[in-house]
């Protein structure tokens, strides 16, 4: 299989580095990112790392989908860390609309999370999200845990 892989938002230092609270997404997505990656790679898949570093969230994203664009692969992954004032907890996983090709490896993330103690939130719709609606393969975003 051929997925690109990306973190979320900008650097810690960045413009739009994402949520902040016990831990700081801007810096535990890209750690996840490079695991993922890492495992795709040794289970043979090809792997494209498309993380940007725009220097606003606009650009960034713009950035981000411009890289996911340039590779013709099967699924676009992109990591991030949820953030509920701290009452929110678990793992979802977003994908553009009901019928997406990407549902089906979507559920799958969210089981084998849950696997590692966290609760399940599900798959959910979110059509409004510019990384699922403008990048050419199936695409999902993976809330992987709260920070806060």
């Amino acid at each position: 299989m051929k997925i690109n892989v990306h973190a979320g938002h900008t650097r810690q230092n960045g413009n739009a580095p994402g949520a902040s609270g016990i831990v700081h997404e801007s810096i535990e997505d890209r750690r996840i990112k490079e695991e993922v990656i890492r495992i795709l790679r040794e289970r043979g898949h090809t792997v494209y790392d498309c993380t940007s570093e725009g220097d606003s969230a606009r650009n960034n994203l713009y950035r981000i989908v411009e890289k996911c664009n340039a590779h013709t692969v099967d699924l676009d992954v992109s990591i991030h860390l949820n953030c509920s004032n701290g009452k929110g907890h678990g793992t979802e996983t977003l994908i553009y609309s009901s019928g997406s090709k990407a549902k089906a490896k979507a559920k799958r993330i969210d089981k084998n999370i849950a696997k590692l103690g966290f609760t399940d939130r599900g798959v959910k719709i979110r059509s409004d999200l510019y990384v699922l609606h403008r990048t050419y393969a199936p695409a999902l975003l993976v809330e992987t845990f709260f920070c806060d």
